[in-house]
């Protein structure tokens, strides 16, 4: 299956793709990111349950701190 990452094509094996395994994917497992599913911002607790699929559109930003 296809969604848009980050404005991008991005290629998952299958459909369904739990957001978390998605997290895991990229790399970004444990830390914390900002989430918007097709437009909506997730809170934490909902990307723990979210599912990604065909053509979603998924914007992720990496929370870090500095100043």
């Amino acid at each position: 299956m296809t969604i848009r990452l980050n404005g991008q094509e991005y290629a998952l094996p299958c459909d369904p793709v739990p957001l978390p395994d998605l997290l895991r994917e990229l790399g970004l497992e444990g830390r914390p990111v900002l989430v918007e599913h097709n437009g909506v911002a997730l809170h934490p607790r909902e990307i723990a349950v979210a599912l990604v699929r065909e053509a979603d559109v998924i914007e992720m930003v990496q929370l870090a701190a500095g100043g």
